[in-house]
């Protein structure tokens, strides 16, 4: 019975991919807010039941901050990803983007494999306000768009480095940004933006352990970076099991385009330094997820945060490769049981 019952949702699932093609965004281009908004909005149009979108809360300047879930059969576990934490990382949201529609369209066994056995969810654009800024005003801005109250020679400061406002190890290490108008401010204090909060609140309504693998989109670099991002000394309990999952990731991200992944504590590998009260940290020890990485994104910095739009695809394709293959080692490691 259990059998039958099986193949008849399958057989569901794939009649309502077929019949529920979606048009709004090409990954051949760099989308603004809006376009992405109203791609998730199609999404849940056309794929429900199985698409949700979530308002999880608004930015400093009232944008909808939003978030899709993806969700086959109860009692599945879930994976979490968000992008765009840094309004000048635009591939986190294009690769980001593309993944989901990939894996809403995919006739690859491996991807509609993960679509029946997880729930998954993607806040595709963290930071609505600094996103919107960078493709309107400052292609190069970083921080959320929140006055900071202070001024210096170039007028009024603005703005928060989210990933580094989130309540665990904050102000600890890294570079000197308690400077209200530093590039990398962490703010007046752990959990002062409303991203984060609305984040925070979104994820602490979910059960224990119904979130096992939380992956946060960044660029650039091509890292798998893992707790703990405030030393180079302490390391997670189950830091080797995650080594093991990260390079899950690296070995199948590798396969397309010979694109090379770090795997590593981000407090060793992150280029710009130690990073305290970032978002990975905070879900991994506050929250008790046992697999937290950055991943960052193409490239080198042959091009930077200033990646080709032509290139998009590929990431896509990396990403993707990777995603199975990290998701393959997480079963490997018990941390993910698919329930079919």
């Amino acid at each position: 019975m259990f059998i039958a019952w099986l193949l008849l949702f399958k057989s569901l699932i794939a009649f309502i991919l077929v019949n529920a093609s979606v048009v709004g965004l090409e990954w051949t281009q760099y989308h603004n807010l809006d376009e992405i908004y109203e791609w998730l909005s199609e999404l849940e149009t056309k794929f429900s039941p199985l698409v949700t979108v979530y308002t999880i809360g608004y930015s400093y300047e009232n944008r909808p901050i939003k978030a899709i879930k993806i969700s086959s059969q109860p009692g599945n576990q879930a994976i979490f990803m968000e992008s765009n934490i840094h309004a000048i990382e635009w591939i986190s949201s294009a690769a980001s983007t593309c993944f989901v529609d990939k894996l809403l369209h995919s006739d690859d066994k491996n991807l509609q494999d993960l679509l029946l056995r997880y729930d998954w969810f993607l806040v595709p654009v963290m930071n609505p306000d600094g996103f919107t800024y960078t493709h309107e005003i400052n292609r190069w801005w970083r921080k959320n768009r929140k006055p900071t109250g202070f001024s210096n020679e170039t007028g009024p400061c603005y703005g928060t480095d989210l990933n580094r406002n989130f309540n665990y190890e904050w102000k600890k290490s890294g570079f000197p940004i308690s400077d209200p108008c530093d590039h990398w401010y962490h703010g007046s204090g752990p959990d002062t933006e409303p991203e984060v909060l609305a984040l925070q609140n979104f994820i602490n309504q979910f059960e224990d352990d119904y979130i096992r693998l939380y992956l946060a989109m960044h660029a650039y670099g091509n890292f798998v970076l893992l707790p703990y991002g405030h030393t180079s000394d302490i390391f997670p309990p189950n830091y080797d099991q995650m080594m093991r999952i990260a390079q899950g990731f690296a070995d199948a991200a590798i396969k397309s385009y010979n694109t090379t992944f770090q795997c590593g504590a981000s407090g060793l590998l992150n280029y710009s330094g130690y990073v305290s009260g970032d978002a990975k940290d905070w879900i991994y020890a506050v929250k008790n997820v046992p697999f937290a990485a950055t991943i960052e994104l193409r490239d080198n910095g042959r091009y930077g945060f200033l990646l080709p739009a032509d290139q998009i695809v590929e990431v896509c394709t990396e990403l993707t490769d990777g995603m199975v293959g990290l998701i393959k080692a997480a079963e490997m490691e018990r941390v993910l049981t698919p329930k079919v």
